[in-house]
């Protein structure tokens, strides 16, 4: 019988049965039992063979109504001592029994520090009882045989309820182990999707946005095109398709290799010349002030930062507000790379490129990681990226 079914399982009901045939037996044996008054012998007898089958009635429900079962099964040895003057030992047998069913269904801390309480004291007031019988009125004696009944009863049942008590801690440690485990999995998962899709828009994403607006320039030029200008466009376009390609290659082949490194593609600070340079070469007008980049020298993490930001805002410029000028103020401060990039933005009436907003988002990410700072301004006229990094991201950061 589960904890849910009311219908007892044939073998609880079997052993049910044996419990009831057993006390039935014990009726028909003279003197045994616990007198309280003096009654007639057949009165005793129906009286213990009726308490035996009301006993075992309630008794098919011990696993489902512990608690009632026990109260219910007090209150019948209650009535079968008023009625017949006895305590059958039949009646002792099955109580106990249901009272052991009761130790082991209910565990709970109270219990637990409760019942080896309850049993200690039953047993020693048994024990005294059992020691000083000589002196002791009938009537005590035979609470003492009571009490020394529900103290083994207890004391049986809370040595086997240990084990099980322990296997069932053990389970639920295993399956918070393994529900940690499974969350823990899922946020490895969840963060390693996310630098994916960081690298796949910092790099094939820009290259792409690069291709269109080489594209837009030369199919919305007014006037026609000379050979060399054609010539000069295309073999712009085609450098990016194979920058991209080779970019996609190398995700390609950091994501197939079974290592539990951060996916990170090559370009990085010391490559923000070349970065400033292509912009310039695309039609991009760009006024630099600050320090000389190539004097800053930042960490492999921070660098990588710090190139994508940049270059997240040039293609946003190239993309959003084509034929606008573009201001890049570049620092050294103490230990801190501070960055603004400045672009005029057209009249809200020109409608720009589609943007998903998943570059601003991913470097924002990326930024956090590093510890540094991200400030997003827009104007009617102007847009304004600001970032501040530390020279060198904390350990605890790289490795998160």
């Amino acid at each position: 019988m589960t904890g849910t079914d009311p219908i007892p399982s044939p073998r609880h009901a079997w052993i049910t049965v044996g419990y009831v045939v057993i006390a039935i037996g014990f009726c028909f044996v003279p003197g045994i039992g616990i007198e309280w008054f003096a009654a007639s012998r057949s009165q005793v007898l129906i009286g213990g063979i009726a308490t035996a089958i009301a006993l075992g009635a309630v008794h098919l429900f011990r696993h489902r109504w512990p608690t009632v079962v026990v109260v219910a099964g007090l209150a019948v040895m209650i009535i079968e001592a008023v009625a017949t003057g006895t305590t059958s030992v039949g009646a002792i047998l099955i109580e106990c029994d249901a009272l052991y069913s009761l130790v082991i269904a209910r565990s709970t801390e109270q219990t637990r520090r409760l019942l080896p309480m309850i049993a200690a004291a039953c047993l020693s007031i048994a024990v005294a009882g059992l020691l000083l019988a000589n002196i002791l009125a009938a009537a005590l004696l035979q609470v003492t045989i009571l009490l020394l009944a529900v103290g083994v009863t207890l004391w049986w049942g809370i040595t086997v309820r240990a084990p099980m008590t322990r296997a069932e801690e053990e389970h639920e440690r295993a399956a918070l182990i393994a529900e940690a485990a499974a969350a823990k999995q899922r946020e490895a998962l969840v963060a390693e999707r996310l630098q994916i899709s960081r690298e796949l828009h910092d790099t094939i994403s820009g290259h792409l946005s690069a291709i269109a607006i080489q594209a837009a320039g030369a199919l919305a030029a007014t006037a026609p095109r000379t050979a060399e200008e054609l010539t000069e466009r295309l073999g712009r376009i085609r450098a990016l398709s194979l920058d991209a390609m080779g970019d996609m290659r190398t995700l390609i082949d950091v994501l197939r290799t079974d290592t539990s490194s951060p996916v990170a593609l090559p370009q990085n600070w010391s490559s923000v010349d070349s970065l400033i340079a292509g912009a310039r070469e695309s039609g991009t007008s760009i006024t630099l002030t600050g320090d000389d980049p190539a004097m800053i020298t930042l960490d492999p993490l921070v660098s990588v930062t710090a190139y994508n930001a940049l270059r997240e805002a040039l293609v946003n410029a190239e993309k959003h507000a084509p034929g606008r000028d573009v201001n890049i103020d570049i620092r050294r401060e103490a230990e801190a790379l501070a960055m603004t990039i400045t672009n005029g933005q057209h009249p809200p009436a020109h409608v720009g490129a589609v943007s998903s907003g998943y570059g601003l988002i991913g470097l924002a990410e990326r930024v956090r990681r590093c510890g540094g700072d991200l400030d997003i301004d827009r104007s009617d006229d102007t847009w304004a990226l600001r970032v501040r990094l530390p020279l060198t991201a904390g350990r605890e950061t790289q490795h998160a």
